[in-house]
């Protein structure tokens, strides 16, 4: 589970769904962890054996995007 600071989960899951990639946005049945940490909700990307580097690349891709599209500072 991650988060970008700045931008709400569902914003994040969106903006990677416009670009072909599928995380979740929300409380993933962790509500005590996000209590602890501070958080309303969060963003979760699975991985298995069937995941593929390009798969992860795009990920990564598609978060620099939503850095980009939200005006974050790296």
């Amino acid at each position: 589970a991650f988060e970008l600071d700045g931008v709400h989960p569902h914003d994040v899951a969106q903006v990677l769904d416009s670009k072909g990639v599928a995380i979740r946005a929300g409380h993933h049945c962790a509500k005590p962890a996000h209590q602890r940490f501070g958080v309303q909700a969060s963003n979760r990307m699975s991985s298995y054996l069937y995941t593929t580097p390009a798969e992860i690349d795009a990920l990564v891709e598609g978060l620099e995007y939503v850095r980009t599209f939200f005006k974050l500072d790296k």
